[in-house]
């Protein structure tokens, strides 16, 4: 029951997330931002969470993961409201903000109890499955956003996306709060945030998901951007970036024969190559039917990956710190994002926007790499689950 309300409130705040975060970088060009300003709105996604992420951890390895999911289902909904309140470019920082903050309260929390719901030997199913529902509020998101915006405004559009949490925040009402038991000695066996980052494997992987993470989202911001440069309808960009989060799902059902063939390593950086390749092609086409097919690769490289580093983290981590450690690898991820719009920005008002695409299928080749060199250590991990227990 707990694993089924948990995928419920991830496809719902997913649809509110992946909805408002394209509409609003167009709804600011509406307004006149300057792609500085919409770089920094960007960027206001990412520093609530990169501030907050590691403690949101403990919090959740402590208490479970009700109480945040609540409170970020909340979040989602006020943050879309925001801009229909109050119509201006300033408003939009602080809906993103708003945004971002509420976000990672819910996806640790989600990601963190549909991994700790199930055994160590049904984890890949659980995880995938997970991802799957994700992926569906990824692909309805855009496709609503695109549409009502077309047909009926930016401010409506807003509205409809905020209805998207309030089923998240039903759904996860259901769910027991338990409070962790902790022993002494497992307390005094914590490690700190640089002893779990100084783990080679671990860092690795949570570089490898930094970079994913940070080409869906740079994707989603300035893919609506440099659609509507080559003059696409914002429903026409909807239908695009549905078609990544189609091609999401679809790869995710094959996550466990992927892994069961290649192994989880191999599968993740064959599966970034494939990411990169996509993003390189982006800007050599302005055909609406070549760019379905090159948005298509795009979604199904990243989309096998993404969930990957989600379960390679958790494994890695200590069992007991593995909201910390799934903390740590969204707060990097939130780093990134922090960073990047300034470069992308820089980048864009230089060579244009088609430049952005091409700088990030370079360092998607540069992860693929890394993330060749990470090992599991899953028999390490069995045991250490079996002694807990």
């Amino acid at each position: 029951m707990k694993l089924y309300s948990l995928y419920i409130a991830a496809i719902f705040v997913f649809i509110a997330v992946f909805g408002i975060r394209p509409l609003t970088s167009l709804y600011a060009s509406s307004l006149d931002a300057t792609m500085f300003q919409i770089s920094l709105i960007t960027m206001c996604y990412s520093v609530g969470p990169l501030l907050i992420a590691i403690k949101i951890g403990r919090f959740i390895d402590q208490y479970g993961e009700k109480i945040p999911i609540l409170i970020g289902a909340l979040g989602i909904g006020i943050s879309a409201w925001l801009p229909v309140l109050f119509q201006s470019i300033g408003m939009l920082f602080v809906s993103q903000f708003l945004l971002g903050t509420s976000q990672i309260l819910t996806i640790v929390a989600l990601q963190n109890g549909v991994a700790s719901a199930v055994p160590s030997r049904n984890r890949d199913r659980a995880v995938g499955t997970f991802s799957l529902f994700t992926s569906t509020g990824m692909f309805i998101g855009p496709f609503v956003g695109g549409f009502t915006t077309d047909y009926f405004g930016y401010l409506m559009a807003f509205i409809v996306l905020a209805c998207a949490p309030i089923v998240s925040f039903i759904a996860t009402l259901g769910i027991q709060t338990t409070k962790k038991k902790e022993t002494k000695k497992a307390k005094d066996n914590n490690l700190g945030v640089t002893q779990l980052i100084g783990q080679v494997h671990l860092r690795k992987t949570i570089i490898a998901g930094m970079l994913v993470l940070s080409a869906l989202d740079l994707f989603y911001v300035y893919f609506p951007l440099y659609a509507e440069s080559i003059g696409f309808t914002a429903s026409r960009i909807g239908i695009l970036l549905s078609v990544m989060a189609g091609a999401n799902m679809l790869a995710r059902i094959f996550i466990g024969k992927l892994i069961t063939l290649f192994g989880r390593v191999k599968t993740l950086w064959l599966f970034m190559l494939i990411g990169a390749v996509g993003y390189a092609c982006v800007t050599f086409t302005s055909s609406f039917a070549a760019l379905f097919l090159i948005v298509f690769i795009i979604g199904a490289g990243l989309g096998v990956t993404q969930p990957l580093t989600i379960i390679l983290t958790y494994n890695l981590a200590p069992v007991n710190q593995t909201g910390e450690v799934l903390g740590i690898r969204l707060a990097a991820n939130r780093l990134s994002q922090t960073i990047l719009p300034f470069l992308f920005a820089n980048l864009s008002t230089l060579i244009g926007l088609g430049s952005i695409f091409i700088f990030k299928a370079l360092l998607l080749g540069i992860g693929c790499l890394s993330a060749k060199g990470i090992q599991e250590k899953q028999a390490t991990i069995e045991k250490e689950v079996q002694d807990v227990k």
